[in-house]
Parts: C-alpha cells; sequence; structure tokens
C-alpha cells in the first residue's frame, strides 16, 4: 500500500522550494533537456538507495523524495523566478 502523505507532502515542498530559487538571467542557466534528464536519474539513485518509508512494502523507491524531485523541477518550469 502506497501512503498518500509523504508523497503529497514532498511534492508541496518541493513546490514551495522550486519556487524560491532564483537565477540572475533565464537565459544564462544553460540548462539543457540533457541536464534535466541526468537530475531525474541522479534523483530516482538516490531515492532508490534511501528506499522505502517503513512497513511500506509496495514501492521500492522513496515517493516522498520523488514527488519533491518533480515539485521543484514543475515549480521551476511554471515559476522561473529572477532576481
Amino acid at each position: 500500500m502506497i501512503s498518500i502523505g509523504p508523497i503529497l507532502f514532498g511534492f508541496i515542498l518541493g513546490l514551495i522550494i522550486g519556487s524560491q530559487i532564483k537565477t540572475s538571467n533565464i537565459s544564462d542557466t544553460s540548462f539543457k533537456a540533457s541536464s534535466y534528464v541526468i537530475i531525474i536519474i541522479a534523483g530516482l539513485m538516490v531515492a532508490w538507495q534511501l528506499g522505502e518509508f517503513p512497513f511500506y512494502d509496495a514501492f521500492p523507491l522513496s515517493t516522498g523524495f520523488v514527488s519533491a524531485l518533480i515539485g521543484i523541477l514543475l515549480s521551476k518550469f511554471i515559476v522561473a523566478r529572477s532576481s
């Protein structure tokens, strides 16, 4: 059974953190699609190493970490703050 609490909390926390990340200029970030793919792969590897919460055995990844990573990337695309 997958609990919705860590997923929802991780996603909301990721949205908040990602919306507060500032860049001096959006064109200066030089993040290409390959950079985002590497970040996602590294995040999934970290979530796999963290493992599931105790007594949650339905999914081998840390669902809270994965949803926080998705929240950070989504809010960075949606909000995209500059200084």
